[in-house]
C-alpha cells in the first residue's frame, strides 16, 4: 500500500460496510475512496433483522489482513470530502492513539462542541454522545481487529453503541474531527432508525481539511435542544441522564434574563422569520414546548457559554463571515434542532438566511453569564490554528 510522502507514519487500510442489496452504493464509496486494498464488508446474514453490527464486525475484522497502521471504516451512505485520504492522515497524525469519528450529526450533543471548536479554532472534540459516530471512523489497526471480535458477540442492532462500549471499556480516547470529513446521504438506515429524521454533518469540509492537535475543552454545561421533543435543556456532561437535565429557560433566568425579556427579544429579533414557520408533519413536541422558541433559547445559551469560556470569540464571528466553516456551522444549527418539526429541505435551503439569525441570538446571549470559570483570559480571542479552509 502506498505511503503518502506528507504522512510517512500513517498507512491506511479501509473497508466499506453495507448490505448486499446496497452493494452499488458501497461500491460508489469504495471507488471515491480510491485506496488500494480497500474492500467491501457485506452483511453476512442479509435476511436477518435490520442491524449494522454484522457488517461492522466484518469491516473491522478486515484490518487483520492489512499491513497498515490505522484502519478506516465507512458506511455505504456517505459522501467524502475532497482530498479525503490526506485529510484523514492529517487527523490521525495529530491523534494517533485515539478512535476518530469523521462525522458529527448536526443535532447531537457532540455537535454543540463541534460548533464551538469551529468558532474557537480546535481541530477535534471529545465524543459526548451516548454512542460513537460510526458513519466514518478510523482506529489504530490492532484496536480495529479487537473491535471486530467484540462486535461478533455484541447484542442489539446498533454498531455505534457497541463501538462506544468497546472503546470506553478499554479506556480509548474517543474524538471527532472538526470539521467533518464525511457527509451523510439520505438512504434507508442499516439499523432501522429512519424515524430520527435527516441526519447531516454539523460542518462538512467538502474541500478537505488539515488538523492541529488541540482538542476542545468540554464546558460544565451544554445548551441542548432535544430534537425528538423540541425542548431546550441544560445538560451536565458529567451527569448526562434525563433526570439531571434542566429547562434551559430556567437556567437563563438564573443567569440574569427574564422570561418576558427573552420572549420579546425572540419576537422582535427576526429569528422566527429567518428560520421559517414550523410545519410539524405529525411530529409531537413535548408538553408545553415551542420548538422554534426553544431553538432560539439554545442559541442564546450557546452564546452565553461560549463567551464565558472563550471570551471575545462570539463578537469575532462577524469578522470571519468569509470563512465557509463558520457559516456552515451556524447554518446547520436550526435544521439539526428542528428536523422533526419543520421542513428540513426548506431549512437547509435557507441556511444562509438562518445563520445570521443564529449568530444574532448568540450575540444576545453574551450579556448573560454562562456557567463555570473562563477557559481563556478575557479579551484574548483564540486565533484559530486548527483546521482552516
Amino acid at each position: 500500500m502506498p505511503i503518502s510522502p506528507s504522512s510517512p507514519s500513517v498507512v491506511l487500510s479501509a473497508a466499506v460496510m453495507s448490505h448486499p442489496d446496497r452493494r452499488a452504493c458501497a461500491q460508489r464509496v469504495l471507488d471515491a475512496l480510491a485506496l488500494p486494498g480497500a474492500a467491501l464488508a457485506l452483511d453476512p446474514d442479509p435476511d436477518g433483522p435490520p442491524s449494522s453490527l454484522r457488517s461492522s464486525q466484518v469491516a473491522f475484522s478486515l484490518a487483520g489482513a492489512a499491513e497498515s497502521t490505522h484502519h478506516l471504516v465507512l458506511q455505504d451512505d456517505v459522501r467524502l470530502s475532497d482530498d479525503f485520504l490526506e485529510s484523514v492522515r492529517s487527523a490521525v497524525e495529530s491523534h494517533p492513539d485515539a478512535a476518530l469519528a469523521l462525522f458529527v450529526e448536526w443535532g447531537s450533543r457532540t455537535a454543540c462542541l463541534a460548533r464551538w471548536a469551529v468558532f474557537a479554532g480546535a481541530g477535534a472534540v471529545p465524543v459526548i454522545n451516548p454512542y460513537m459516530p460510526t458513519l466514518g471512523m478510523v482506529l489504530p489497526r490492532e484496536l480495529a481487529v479487537e473491535m471486530g471480535a467484540f462486535m461478533q458477540g455484541a447484542d442489539g442492532r446498533s454498531d455505534d453503541r457497541a463501538a462506544l462500549a468497546f472503546l470506553r471499556g478499554r479506556g480509548i480516547r474517543t474524538l471527532a474531527t472538526v470539521p467533518n470529513l464525511v457527509e451523510h446521504r439520505e438512504l434507508a438506515s442499516l439499523k432501522g432508525n429512519g424515524e430520527h429524521g435527516a441526519r447531516h454533518a454539523v460542518c462538512f469540509a467538502r474541500e478537505g481539511a488539515r488538523f492541529g492537535a488541540e482538542v476542545l475543552e468540554v464546558p460544565p454545561l451544554l445548551p441542548f435542544l432535544r430534537w425528538n421533543t423540541g425542548t431546550a435543556v441544560a445538560v451536565d456532561p458529567a451527569d448526562d441522564v434525563p433526570e439531571s437535565h434542566r429547562p434551559l429557560l430556567e437556567v437563563l433566568v438564573e443567569w440574569g434574563a427574564t422570561e418576558p425579556e427573552l420572549r420579546r427579544e425572540f419576537r422582535e429579533g427576526g429569528f422566527p422569520g429567518a428560520v421559517g414557520e414550523i410545519a410539524a408533519d405529525g411530529a409531537s413536541a413535548g408538553e408545553g414546548a415551542d420548538p422554534l422558541f426553544d431553538t432560539w433559547l439554545t442559541a442564546v445559551a450557546c452564546g452565553a457559554v461560549q463567551e464565558r469560556h472563550w471570551p471575545g470569540t462570539v463578537a469575532w464571528l462577524r469578522d470571519r463571515w468569509d470563512e465557509p466553516w463558520v457559516v456552515r456551522a451556524l447554518g446547520t444549527f436550526a435544521p439539526g434542532a428542528l428536523r422533526l418539526f419543520a421542513d428540513t429541505e426548506r431549512l437547509v435551503a435557507r441556511a444562509e438566511e438562518s445563520a445570521p439569525a443564529v449568530l444574532a441570538a448568540m450575540e444576545y446571549g453574551t450579556r448573560f453569564e454562562g456557567v463555570g470559570p473562563p477557559a481563556r483570559p478575557a479579551g484574548k480571542p483564540v486565533v484559530p490554528h486548527g483546521p482552516r479552509p
